[in-house]
């Protein structure tokens, strides 16, 4: 007979790694960001401002791809009444 236990770990190990997965797409995407502009700062000499805006841009990209993950986009057109707002 099988142990039900085993699903619900085998459950939660799935979880789990599901959301470090979206942890480290987070910590990439900032990360990458901050290389990105610090490098383009040293190259352009303009020290803030690149990074700044990497950082911004690598935590609003994280952020997008969290919601994406969280709130998946329903599928459309499966009937006419989702496809429009006239009625």
């Amino acid at each position: 007979m099988a142990d039900p236990s085993k699903g619900k770990k085998k459950n939660a190990a799935k979880s789990f790694g599901r959301y470090i997965d979206l942890g480290l797409q987070f910590f990439i995407s900032i990360a990458l960001g901050v290389v990105l502009g610090w490098y383009l700062d040293s190259k352009l000499k303009t020290l803030p401002l690149f990074l700044v805006l990497g950082i911004l841009l690598g935590a609003t990209s994280g952020f997008l791809n969290i919601y994406r993950v969280v709130y998946p986009q329903k599928k459309r057109g499966k009937t006419k009444d989702t496809d429009s707002y006239e009625q």
